[in-house]
């Protein structure tokens, strides 16, 4: 490999002298998933206006188009976005070479992408204006993935708040340019249109901020060592698009639109749900990237306490978090989506448990990435793409929605098990410490939810509701001494530093 020997003394530099490490990790957690509340609220007011404008019926077309276009992302991103996390995490030279290689290999991608979805569409019986919304959805589809490219490099240079700020205005523009555009013609094509604006004004305004704070330089006798990994990712890739789309899909063959726009409403929500461990995991990737590098932290006990860190807080923040979500679905449904949609609200308590699955993955995610085991998380999520297609194939024809749900579920959880269970040969986790580390937080989130619903439930408003839910949360975490003085102190400097 050519890429030069991560720079240790920068690195150390940008941890800071003062108990790097902790504040380093802690500081992401909390930074970004206290900020992207608003991205998650303006979200959830966009789903809500394009299903309530669209009706179940074409909700569920368009739900459709995305889910089959995005069946080709894996071809679009082709991984460049995580081979330019890693080859880019350790030095600001490697960072600018990967950026280019990046954006060239990507620019070289455009024109198969375009063939294949419009090819593929042909053939599944897509005509005229389908086929021209497939093809705007495509390019929204593309444009998106030179994004993820810009936010990369935001990320590598450890600039959190600059993320932050582009995806609160991505989602403000988007929630506005859809709302004029329903306005003028409530259609998906229209839509379609809103999309591809948004995206373009976006592309613009990061690709000239991406190139101000790092300029891209091109070395081609690099890019076959940058296009090996990439290949493994987008392998990777392929499956999750496989995962993720193909219940949409399915459901549009075997069953009606109106069954698809009620799936969707719950798959859509619990996307929104998700965009708290993304961030994470993305903000946190090429941290961990770097403290692996450091000889210190190659040490097991040191990764121990990297692991431990993050999986604590994730376990702790998701329990309320989900339980809030099953308590809720009810209101929530009525409030976002409208009564048209209430046959989703059992879908929703049941994605729930999905949702508390992805939070908990995050840490081991982390660390199979940033351990260069990549090929073993293609392995695992090949094996529950392929469990999912199957169980999609036998539970849709018979149970609707219900089926489509249902696999989903299981074959989140089964990833899951594969995860956490194979993972314990490396010694960073085991068995043990993650029970003990879920058991508290889910013990506390449980009596929390049993006194709210006992007390409160359809006797005071929802607002209130989850206030009572998450003060006698946390009142059990610290009864049961959740938190040590090593937490206060985290939380100490995590305030200090932002002040500063």
């Amino acid at each position: 490999m050519h890429y030069a020997k991560p720079d240790k003394r920068r690195m150390s530099e940008e941890g800071g002298k003062k108990d790097p490490l902790s504040r380093k990790l802690t500081f992401g957690i909390f930074y970004l998933l206290s900020s992207s509340g608003v991205t998650v609220a303006l979200n959830v007011v966009l789903i809500g206006f394009v299903a309530r404008a669209l009706g179940v019926e074409n909700f569920g077309l368009y739900s459709t188009i995305i889910s089959f276009v995005g069946l080709f992302q894996f071809l679009s991103d082709f991984g460049l976005n995580r081979t330019l996390l890693k080859f880019g995490s350790t030095s600001i030279s490697n960072t600018q070479f990967s950026f280019g290689n990046a954006l060239f290999l990507k620019t070289i991608l455009i024109i198969p992408t375009f063939a294949l979805v419009t090819f593929v569409g042909y053939l599944a019986g897509y005509r005229n204006s389908e086929i021209v919304i497939f093809e705007l959805f495509t390019l929204t589809m593309v444009l998106e993935s030179y994004g993820s490219i810009f936010s990369s490099i935001r990320r590598i240079l450890g600039d959190f708040k600059l993320v932050s700020f582009f995806r609160i205005l991505k989602t403000t523009i988007n929630l506005v340019i859809v709302i004029i555009a329903l306005s003028i013609n409530n259609s998906v094509l229209y839509l379609a249109l809103a999309s591809v604006l948004l995206n373009i004004i976006i592309f613009i305004v990061s690709l000239i901020n991406s190139v101000l704070l790092l300029k891209p330089k091109l070395k081609l006798e690099l890019v076959k060592d940058f296009f090996k990994d990439s290949t493994i990712f987008s392998l990777s890739d392929f499956f999750v698009g496989i995962y993720a789309k193909i219940s949409t899909v399915l459901l549009s063959i075997f069953s009606n639109l109106h069954a698809v726009g009620i799936f969707s409403a719950a798959i859509k929500f619990t996307n929104v749900a998700n965009l708290f461990p993304n961030q994470v995991r993305f903000a946190l990737l090429p941290t961990i990237y770097r403290i692996l590098e450091d000889d210190k932290i190659k040490e097991s006990e040191n990764q121990k306490r990297v692991f431990k860190i993050i999986f604590k807080y994730m376990v702790i923040f998701a329990t309320p978090f989900v339980i809030s979500i099953f308590l809720f679905s009810g209101s929530i449904i009525h409030l976002i989506f409208g009564r048209k949609y209430d046959l989703s609200i059992p879908l929703v308590q049941l994605f729930s448990l999905f949702i508390y699955f992805r939070f908990i993955q995050t840490p081991f995610n982390l660390f199979y990435i940033a351990m260069h085991k990549h090929k073993s998380m293609v392995y695992f999520q090949a094996v529950s793409s392929i469990v999912n297609l199957i169980l999609n194939l036998v539970l849709i024809p018979k149970h609707s929605v219900l089926g489509a749900s249902i696999a989903t579920v299981v074959s989140e959880g089964l990833l899951l098990i594969i995860i956490i269970g194979l993972g314990t040969k490396y010694l960073v986790w085991n068995l043990k410490d993650v029970f003990f580390m879920s058991f508290k937080p889910i013990i506390a989130g449980l009596t929390a939810l049993w006194l709210t619903y006992s007390l409160l439930t359809n006797k005071t408003n929802l607002f209130l509701q989850i206030s009572f839910l998450l003060l006698s949360y946390f009142l059990f975490l610290f009864i049961m001494r959740v938190f040590s003085k090593d937490d206060k102190d985290l939380v100490i400097k995590i305030f200090r530093g932002t002040s500063s």
